[in-house]
């Protein structure tokens, strides 16, 4: 499973449920869960649903219960239960303030659909990118582990296993030579075995052990890895220093993981303001030609588009653009070199930005082309605009005392084209103009 920061409660909960009725026997139940390699069993009923777990199975065991009675003999606990789309913050709320082990995800018509656990929960919220240097070492003193030596009888033992993380640690010289889980007592009793023997017999060995050097997400991969719910830390000479369960590892991750959050909530807010304006300036230099700090081709196809759709929109006054060429540009460029070329650009760039209005836009098509769009503009305002455009240009004086004109193509856009027919009839109207003598304004023939 893929993990997520804040999942729904649905998205982690166990899918596949094992029911049971409250006419089977513990005996019965127990080889369900076996068979099934499952820690719980739902039993659902007109009030709710109800768990019967490993956890309760010990219990029982230890309290001297006989496996022939039933569910319906038990005080079984009935489980809280959330709906599926819900934060997996809620259901941790409602977990830690019940002090239940379980919860339920029901779907939208109350059916049940999933069941989770408090570690489920804290699992979901994935801490390991906040523990690569942690070491294991530095946790281990929250837990005393149970240690027995290897001639201990299993039947003696029992009473240390009550949760669904506890374990029997089997030392030999300090040395873990075999573990003992509840799954292990778990898959005993409902076997029906004898637990009169030692625990040399029941035990798994080797053990899986951890290096109290191991940073927590090492630990943490462990776990994972091996499917297993506790590391078992030893130091460098491999003696038994201590067990941290899963639920621990995974609650100091995530408590760790909330204090940061806390502790840089402002640095968190003034990142997200750094990288919301870098990404606005981004955006800019995009849209901007870096010569003449104009807008450049992507920004006039990027107006284009925006008028296109409000006029179809709202069918409002239709716009027009214009299409600029610098006459005998090249001539520029071959007498006084490419740097005064650049600077004869910025100069013109500057003068049309401040002939066009407020709502007009400016750009530099490529080369020595520029464009202005024309918002709420019909193409005879937009002739008549262009032509006081050429005017001033012909009476601007460059750099180097150069003295330069301009042609200009004109047109409206009409609802029935398409961007490209527009551009190109524009473009059409420019090129007729330049052939015309340069020094003028021609508007596209099949303007509206």
């Amino acid at each position: 499973m893929e993990l997520t920061l804040f999942p729904t409660i649905g998205a982690i909960a166990q899918r596949q449920i094992l029911r049971a009725s409250l006419d089977m026997s513990v005996r019965e139940v127990s080889e369900l869960l076996s068979r099934n390699n499952v820690s719980s069993v739902v039993i659902e009923q007109a009030d709710g649903h109800y768990v019967f777990s490993v956890e309760n199975l010990l219990q029982h065991v230890h309290s001297g219960g006989r496996s022939g009675v039933t569910l319906g003999e038990l005080p079984i606990r009935k489980i809280a239960c959330l709906d599926e789309s819900e934060h997996i913050l809620v259901g941790l709320e409602v977990l830690e303030n019940s002090g239940d082990r379980y919860l339920g995800a029901v779907g939208a018509g109350g059916e049940l659909v999933g069941i989770l656990t408090y570690t489920d929960i804290l699992s979901a919220v994935d801490p390991t990118v906040l523990v690569q240097k942690k070491t294991i070492g530095e946790l281990i003193s929250r837990t005393e582990p149970v240690t027995f030596s290897p001639d201990w009888i299993l039947e003696d033992v029992l009473s240390h296993l009550r949760k669904l993380e506890d374990s029997i640690i089997v030392i030999d010289a300090g040395i873990p030579v075999g573990i003992i889980t509840t799954k292990d007592i778990f898959r005993i009793l409902s076997s029906g075995s004898a637990t009169d023997l030692p625990l040399t017999e029941y035990m798994t060995s080797p053990v899986a052990t951890t290096d109290t050097g191991a940073t927590i997400h090492d630990a943490l991969m462990q776990l994972k890895t091996l499917k297993i719910k506790r590391s078992v830390v030893v130091d460098e000479n491999r003696r038994l220093v201590g067990v941290v369960t899963q639920s621990e590892l995974v609650g100091f991750a995530y408590g760790t993981w909330i204090d940061l959050v806390k502790h840089h909530a402002s640095e968190l807010k003034e990142l997200v303001s750094f990288l919301e304006s870098k990404a606005t300036g981004l955006e800019k230099t995009a849209l901007s030609d870096p010569l003449t700090g104009i807008g450049n081709r992507r920004m006039l196809q990027k107006r284009l588009e925006e008028e296109i759709q409000r006029m179809r929109r709202y069918r409002s006054t239709p716009f027009s653009l214009l299409l600029i060429d610098i006459d005998h540009f090249k001539n520029v460029n071959d007498s006084h070199g490419h740097m005064v070329g650049d600077e004869v650009l910025k100069v013109l760039a500057s003068a049309l930005r401040g002939l066009v209005r407020a709502v007009d836009d400016v750009t530099r098509w490529g080369g020595e082309e520029f464009a202005i769009l024309l918002p709420h503009t019909p193409v005879d305002n937009a002739v008549e605009f262009a032509e006081r455009v050429r005017q001033t240009i012909a009476n601007l004086v460059f750099p180097r005392q150069i003295r330069t004109t301009v042609s200009i193509g004109a047109g409206e856009f009409t609802m029935t084209e398409t961007e490209q027919a527009f551009f190109e009839r524009v473009d059409q109207a420019l090129y007729r103009a330049k052939r015309n003598g340069r020094n003028c304004v021609v508007a596209d023939a099949d303007a509206a």
